[in-house]
Parts: structure tokens; C-alpha cells; sequence
């Protein structure tokens, strides 16, 4: 298979003359691909954590929106446990233990 830049250089380039068929496809093609501008879509799914638990088990919590939703799935089955809302502010300092003051 030859690269393209193998095919550039066997492409004659001559002053004054008609360009080939090939040499007008080219760029064209390579005027409609700088053009192009890709944009991602913003995701609202977010796999937040997984725990596998042996033998094709695992439990998922997943994030979609201001809301969480506790998975468990196996082999044959996926089932929801629990519909959590996810804080407004995540609590930086840590858990707090039962004698820990507010």
C-alpha cells in the first residue's frame, strides 16, 4: 500500500498545464476536510465509580443530571437499587465522624 506522500511525489506537478483529474479531487477533498469541524456532545451520563465483586458481579453508580443511580449487573442481569440526588456542594473536608462537631 503506498502512503500519501509516496502518491504526492508521483503526482507530476507542471507549471501551465491543466491539472489531472486525480490533482482536482485531491483538493477538493482536502478543501472539504479543512472545513470540517468536529464538535463533541456534552455527555450527561458519568460512570462515577464501579466495584467489581468477583465472577462477572459488579455494582455501578452512575450520574446523570443532579441525580445517581446505584447498579448492580451481572452476567444475566442489571437492576437498580437506589436513586440518590447528588449534594449541591461536595463536602471537602471529610467524613465526620459521631463525635466531630459541625
Amino acid at each position: 500500500m503506498r502512503s500519501l506522500a509516496m502518491e504526492k511525489s508521483s503526482v507530476p506537478h507542471s507549471t501551465g498545464e491543466t491539472p489531472s483529474l486525480a490533482e482536482t479531487l485531491l483538493s477538493r477533498v482536502r478543501a472539504l476536510f479543512s472545513s470540517v469541524r468536529i464538535e463533541r456532545r456534552t455527555r450527561r451520563l458519568k460512570l462515577c465509580e464501579t466495584l467489581s465483586l468477583g465472577d462477572k458481579r459488579l455494582l455501578a453508580l452512575v450520574e446523570c443530571g443532579n441525580r445517581r443511580f446505584l447498579i448492580a449487573a451481572t452476567a444475566q442481569n442489571i437492576s437498580l437499587l437506589e436513586t440518590l440526588t447528588v449534594p449541591d456542594a461536595p463536602d471537602v473536608s471529610g467524613e465526620r465522624g459521631e463525635n466531630s462537631k459541625p
